[in-house]
């Protein structure tokens, strides 16, 4: 008799273990932007990749465009856990997380080497994030794109003075603060409502990534771009922590080894969208105009006043570290 109720016990341990391993996962993924831009085709191949991976167990419910949340609304939705995961741009974040501001001040990232040395050196991202970490989400990785960039109606900026005056849709706090910088006027507005603000002069211009000027048609209201390498525009790719911590090991390597891979597949991705859209925005007679060494280096001095200003906000010994760690070895 003890043997067999052994056993009985035994197959009942393996049932629960075998139903636990057998858990479906529902991971609700909104993102406000298309599909189809760089960010959004690494969000693609994720969801194809976890998908494959778990043999369709993990089920994710992909909602790009704004459909469900965008903005602050996104950030709030995953701290609240109405949402699992998103890959938001930074900006969002650095109204409850100052020290974030750090990887968006002008010429952080002059090239993407310096992004890729910062980012590799993971207790020093930890520190960066430990803000957003303390409100509940756990950052997977660092999605690097490319840098936005500036386009205008009217007139080419070049010169730290052609800004003066313009009115540009700003990109957050840092990113308002080296238009200031520059004389320029920041306008916020969500990447949804540009084409209605242009087309009603509520700004002379925008910024954003080379491609996105394609995916949204953008050309049909600028017609002057320049390719300058103030800010790298990056994706933190968080989910909510609650929900990550209750995942098995099991599930929470194959989510992490999924984002690792669609991380690693999209830099070719978006390199190849920002050329072919290049060659697209200049089909459609758009000036593109790309900054050399000289001219980068008068905007690196006229925007480097915000390194001081934000000092108060992100730390100075902070700031310090980041210049020792994206130095070149």
């Amino acid at each position: 008799m003890p043997k067999i109720k052994t056993l009985i016990a035994s197959l009942a341990l393996m049932s629960v273990a075998l139903g636990a391993a057998a858990q479906e996962v529902t991971l609700r993924f909104p993102v406000e932007y298309s599909p189809d831009v760089a960010q959004g085709q690494a969000n693609v191949d994720f969801v194809k990749r976890i998908e494959a991976s778990s043999k369709g167990r993990i089920k994710v419910r992909f909602s790009p465009n704004g459909a469900t949340f965008k903005g602050n609304d996104l950030v709030q939705a995953l701290i609240r856990g109405d949402a699992e995961m998103t890959t938001l741009v930074p900006a969002y974040w650095t109204s409850i997380a100052p020290k974030v501001q750090l990887f968006d001040l002008p010429y952080a990232f002059p090239d993407f080497e310096t992004f890729e040395r910062v980012k590799a050196n993971k207790a020093f991202v930890a520190k960066v994030y430990s803000e957003v970490e303390s409100k509940g989400v756990k950052v997977l990785g660092l999605l690097p794109n490319t840098y936005i960039i500036p386009g205008t109606r009217n007139k080419q900026l070049i010169d730290p003075k052609d800004y003066a005056g313009v009115k540009l849709r700003g990109v957050g706090k840092i990113n308002s603060s080296t238009l200031k910088a520059l004389d320029a006027n920041a306008v916020s507005i969500n990447i949804t409502e540009v084409s209605t603000a242009l087309q009603q002069g509520v700004v002379d211009g925008i910024q954003t990534l080379m491609d996105v000027y394609v995916q949204y048609k953008f050309y049909d209201y600028l017609k002057f771009i320049t390719d300058t390498r103030y800010q790298l525009i990056y994706y933190p790719w968080t989910v909510n922590a609650k929900w990550w911590n209750s995942l098995t090991p099991g599930d929470q390597k194959l989510i992490q080894t999924a984002v690792d891979e669609a991380i690693a597949a999209n830099g070719p991705v978006t390199a190849k969208l920002v050329a072919d859209a290049e060659v697209t925005l200049k089909a459609k007679g758009v000036k593109i105009v790309h900054l050399d060494a000289a001219q980068e280096k008068a905007m690196q001095q006229a925007t480097s006043v915000v390194w001081k200003q934000v000092e108060s906000d992100i730390g100075r010994d902070l700031i310090e570290e980041f210049k020792t760690v994206s130095a070149k070895k």
